[in-house]
């Protein structure tokens, strides 16, 4: 069977159905990751961040972050941590846990862009931070470790006390590329 062509094949609809009280047409996506087993879809967006699971792919949740409140579909819970804006411009989660690494971007970022908060979503809270003198360009979880990507370094902390194991220093990383073994 020969390959179809949107344009051709008239049974291909160009235009999805899209409910517009869930569309974000106007939110600007800042990253994407998947976490360690592939299953889930990290997202970071200019007013927060999305988590979906990958198979069956279906938004399992999100938070909104705007004017210091962040929500979901569910319930709403003041945050105190607000700089003015909400975006995220990186998102990591461990395994499919409720512990997410965060670190502020976009153009209006909730938090600064040097800092990684680890956000524990059951309690709708940071429950740890890592402040550098840099920007941050990546982070990657294990269990065990959390290892910051700035433009010259990589530092690795342990997990359970965020206490500095080592900073291994590269050579200049403009695009934060960072990988860790599970």
């Amino acid at each position: 069977m020969p390959p179809t062509n949107e344009a051709t094949d008239p049974s291909i609809d160009p235009t999805p159905d899209i409910d517009d009280e869930e569309s974000d047409e106007n939110d600007l996506l800042l990253s994407l990751s998947f976490n360690q087993d592939g299953g889930c879809l990290a997202i970071g967006t200019a007013s927060g961040f999305r988590i979906c699971n990958v198979h069956p792919f279906h938004e399992t949740f999100r938070r909104v972050f705007k004017s210091g409140v962040a929500s979901d579909t569910t319930n709403t819970t003041t945050n105190n941590n607000n700089t003015g804006g909400g975006g995220i411009g990186k998102v990591e989660m461990l395994y499919r846990t409720n512990l997410l690494a965060l670190v502020g971007g976009g153009p209006s970022p909730k938090y600064p862009p040097n800092r990684v908060l680890v956000y524990d979503d059951h309690l709708s809270r940071a429950i740890g931070e890592l402040s550098f003198r840099q920007r941050v360009l990546n982070v990657k979880l294990r269990r065990d470790r959390i290892c910051v990507a700035l433009r010259d370094r990589v530092y690795v902390y342990n997990f359970a006390d965020l206490k500095l194991l080592d900073t291994i220093h590269t050579c200049e990383n403009g695009g934060g590329l960072l990988a860790i073994s599970t």
